[in-house]
């Protein structure tokens, strides 16, 4: 018999958040209880206490259960016998197994699936859209833009597809250009809740109006020293000279973190030793032993290495964040 619900919070599977994955160690559990392992650190089977192999950013790098995801996906009225669940329950909002589907034939062809921000009472024209793409297997969510997406494009709704992220483990993406090339992806962890982090993570949604997409890498600090920084986001000037908080948003409280390379930090404290404007993030490209940085906002997981070559250029200003958004974590 095949057991269709997760053995971990004995929810039944579903095409949503709680899609079957199969760890390494071929134990089966849904995307919701990966999920909350990771929130707690390394990715250990709860069965067998094996440590997961491979590279996991985000939930979803572990693989779906094949077999099981296929039942989840049947219609209701034709179930097969012998299945552990009463039901298999329609899941509220994207069907994501479907939707990574769509995304990889759109992309086949050349296109793009959009998720749209309808805004209320707004004629066409008024609405905004971002684009979704999958790159290693993950779930893109780009940042919003104002517009509509182009004619004959799949499209879903902005707000069904923002409830796949997993707000206690937020994944942000910066999409690195220079020489009219993406040269790579920045995967950033955010740390906490505080002021700083999430206009940090507004800015990579475009949630709040203005994005770090199409913005240029400023400058570096301590060029070759110990706690060497690159720093970008100045949406309004992109030149270094601009960046105001987004309104209403404040600091919040400080986070001490270790200075080591890839610890994102940004809306410094007045004083503190940095002239940078609210909206502008320095990503550490060097360990500073024995110093805490007390505006840390998030840790790079993949792509440390797109950011060392971007601080070696004889003028980073030539680099720039192409796109930018989160990573769907369901």
């Amino acid at each position: 018999m095949i057991l269709l619900e997760c053995q971990v919070c004995l929810e039944c599977y579903d095409a949503r958040k709680r899609v079957p994955r199969s760890l390494s160690c071929k134990h089966t559990l849904c995307t919701s209880c990966i999920a909350q392992i990771m929130r707690r650190g390394q990715l250990k089977c709860p069965f067998c206490r094996t440590l997961h192999a491979g590279a996991v950013i985000s939930p979803v790098d572990v693989p779906v259960q094949g077999e099981m995801a296929a039942l989840v996906l049947e219609d209701s009225s034709s179930k097969p016998e012998g299945m552990a669940c009463e039901s298999v329950p329609e899941a509220s909002g994207v069907n994501v197994l479907k939707l990574r589907s769509d995304i990889q034939k759109a992309n086949a062809n050349g296109a793009h699936v959009w998720a749209v921000l309808r805004r209320e009472g707004g004629a066409r024209g008024s609405h905004r859209c971002a684009k979704i793409t999958v790159h290693d297997e993950r779930l893109h969510l780009h940042a919003l833009k104002d517009g509509e997406p182009p004619k004959d494009s799949i499209t879903v709704e902005y707000e069904s597809v923002r409830g796949l992220v997993d707000e206690q483990y937020v994944v942000a993406f910066l999409e690195v250009e220079w020489a009219g090339h993406v040269q790579g992806r920045v995967y950033i962890q955010l740390l906490d809740n505080a002021g700083r982090t999430l206009q940090f993570m507004y800015f990579c949604t475009g949630e709040r109006g203005p994005s770090y997409a199409d913005t240029r890498f400023l400058t570096v600090t301590l060029r070759g020293r110990p706690g060497e920084q690159l720093w970008g986001g100045d949406y309004e000037n992109n030149d270094g000279s601009g960046g105001a908080a987004l309104e209403g948003m404040e600091r919040g409280d400080q986070n001490h973190q270790d200075v080591v390379a890839g610890l994102v930090a940004g809306y410094y404290y007045t004083g503190y030793g940095q002239d940078h404007n609210p909206s502008q993030f320095g990503i550490y490209l060097r360990d500073m032993p024995g110093y805490s940085e007390m505006s840390s906002i998030g840790r790079v997981l993949v792509g440390q290495d797109v950011l060392n070559s971007v601080g070696r250029l004889n003028n980073v200003k030539l680099a720039s964040v192409g796109s930018c958004g989160v990573l769907l974590s369901f």
